[in-house]
């Protein structure tokens, strides 16, 4: 059984898999020069710009990522959304750079993830400050589900011409719902003002055979119900410490796989050790192994902690394997 095939049935939760896949068996696609939600920093083409919706992205060097700039928001008052915000032109896209970076990927072997910035969510609040949108809750209600639903409408066109150019596997849609201590809203609000327009998402890529993969930075647990509803079969996310591995794969084991539940905020830094990759390992075996809830995730910030990561994964990977 290949890398692919294994991954396929552990995602299906047939009880067909072999083994605790783990993201070896898996290619992204990063797709930042065609689909431009945001500058394409992380092709290594240029640090701050705009993306294609007007939106402009500070770039900073120091975490190599990007945010937008507060005060340099489009739209500057969201009932007037209509006339301030700028859709990208579906029909101007230049899908050209699609075939080159499809003939790299081993379809035969992996699985493919197209990884797609910028949800509903996270593209209002790049539109309007995040700020505003979170008061935009309380004080214009209509006019924040108006734009969730044309940003929602305008991302559901986009999948079938994703799935004509890049026939991924798997597409990662990107929405964070929380910071590091706790989710952005209530579940309820969450459930009024999100969850409809990130299930209409889901939908779309199930109705063109794409597996659905939700990454989610902060705190999440409390909507980990909700993400599975809204028609998610992965979560890249669930990051630790802030979020507990044991209470997810008790609750949502059998139903998601989790992908990069990693200790980023200790392994991605300079003063992270072998140590330290091993232990983190261990506890993603440990921790989601046993309850059919894991894709194992090394880390990518060093090859020597990725490596050591690896090793134990091969190693241990039989002790927890749920599919014997």
């Amino acid at each position: 059984m290949t890398g692919r095939e294994n991954a396929l049935h552990a995602i299906a939760h047939d009880g067909k898999a072999e083994y605790i896949p783990s993201m070896a068996d898996f290619e992204i696609i990063m797709a930042t020069d065609v689909v431009r939600e945001r500058p394409p920093y992380a092709l290594g083409q240029g640090g701050s710009g705009y993306d294609y919706w007007g939106c402009w992205w500070e770039y900073e060097s120091d975490i190599g990522g990007a945010s937008p700039l507060p005060g340099r928001e489009p739209c500057k008052d969201i009932t007037k959304w209509k006339e301030q915000v700028k859709f990208p032109d579906i029909e101007a896209i230049d899908w050209t750079p699609a075939k080159a970076a499809c003939d790299k990927l081993d379809r035969g072997n992996k699985l493919s993830m197209f990884f797609w910035e910028s949800g509903p969510w996270e593209r209002l609040h790049a539109l309007v400050g995040f700020q505003t949108a979170l008061e935009a809750l309380y004080t214009e209600p209509e006019a924040f589900k108006d734009l969730m639903q044309a940003i929602t409408d305008y991302r559901v066109q986009m999948i079938p011409l994703i799935k004509e150019h890049y026939n991924p596997d798997i597409i990662i849609n990107l929405d964070d719902f929380g910071h590091q201590q706790s989710e952005f809203m209530s579940r309820d609000m969450f459930c009024e003002f999100i969850k409809p327009y990130e299930k209409q998402i889901y939908d779309a890529m199930k109705e063109n055979g794409i597996i659905c993969c939700h990454h989610s930075c902060g705190k999440i647990e409390a909507l980990l119900d909700d993400i599975y509803d809204m028609g998610a079969q992965m979560i890249l996310g669930l990051f630790y410490p802030y979020n507990d591995p044991v209470t997810a794969a008790k609750k949502m084991g059998g139903k998601l796989l989790f992908v990069m539940s990693t200790n980023a905020q200790l392994l991605d830094t300079p003063e992270a050790t072998v140590e330290d990759a091993i232990e983190d390992g261990m506890r993603q075996l440990r921790t989601l192994g046993p309850h059919d809830a894991l894709i194992y995730t090394p880390t990518t910030s060093r090859p020597e902690l990725t490596n050591a990561m690896m090793e134990i994964y091969f190693k241990h990977r039989d002790e927890y394997n749920p599919y014997k």
